[in-house]
């Protein structure tokens, strides 16, 4: 098992199960997962987000079963915890806390105030939120270069 954990933010996961551009690159990532080179991580608030996402892909007709696509994702996540290769970092009020910083420091989302403070406990930092990814560089988290 590799030491190397890459965190991922909903951009980054809903590729691996909506084909879109770099999905590729995201299938890859979660293939190296499966096979013990790297650890993925993401904060328990990705699993809402991702519902989310998936729905509103789903009311633009992208997805016909959104549902579907989502119980793979939890399969995937479940497994891959299981497997020692995903380290899920909880939602609590000591991160909460944290993640305002970032909203009142940047204006951003609490969404993604709280990716970036998920994301200071993995190596690197995988989203697709070209300003997320200046942020992330300001706050001091390497941002993964694929």
């Amino acid at each position: 098992m590799s030491d190397q954990t890459i965190y991922l933010d909903t951009s980054a996961i809903v590729k691996r199960y909506v084909i879109e551009e770099e999905t590729d690159r995201i299938d890859k990532i979660y293939e190296k997962a499966h096979a013990g080179k790297i650890r993925l991580s993401f904060s328990v608030w990705n699993i809402g987000e991702t519902a989310v996402v998936l729905d509103k892909y789903h009311r633009r007709g992208v997805l016909e079963n959104e549902k579907e696509v989502f119980s793979k994702f939890i399969g995937e996540t479940r497994l891959l915890v299981k497997l020692g290769q995903l380290k899920l970092i909880p939602l609590n009020l000591k991160m909460l806390i944290e993640s305002t910083a970032y909203v009142f420091k940047h204006g951003i989302y609490i969404a993604d105030a709280v990716q970036l403070a998920s994301a200071k406990r993995a190596d690197s930092f995988l989203t697709f939120d070209k300003k997320l990814v200046q942020i992330a560089k300001v706050e001091g988290l390497k941002v993964a270069e694929l």
